[in-house]
């Protein structure tokens, strides 16, 4: 009975929520250049970004790591978020992780 009873507040459920609609993708940007320009775009699958203050100064800034392991950051500030730039560790070098 109780399956027989969950169905059909699935099917009513369905036949009672509108449905979705989603306006047309935009371009994000970080300063004036998309988001992912330094990089190879064969080389930023599935990004996903991450708000995090990395510098301490009470803004949060965009960090954003991908598929092949790159990180980018758009640090934060009043204006809003500025040019993207590689993550880099103390030595200079830009940060790299491996997915697998």
């Amino acid at each position: 009975m109780l399956p027989v009873l969950l169905f059909l507040a699935c099917a009513l459920g369905a036949l009672t929520l509108p449905a979705q609609a989603f306006e047309a993708p935009k371009m994000l940007k970080a300063g004036e250049e998309p988001l992912g320009h330094l990089l190879n775009k064969r080389e930023r699958l599935f990004p996903s970004p991450a708000l995090y203050d990395l510098d301490g100064d009470g803004f949060k800034d965009l960090v954003i790591g991908d598929l092949f392991g790159n990180l980018t950051v758009s640090k934060g500030g009043k204006e809003g978020f500025g040019a993207e730039t590689l993550l880099t560790a103390a030595d200079g070098k830009p940060l790299k992780f491996n997915n697998w």
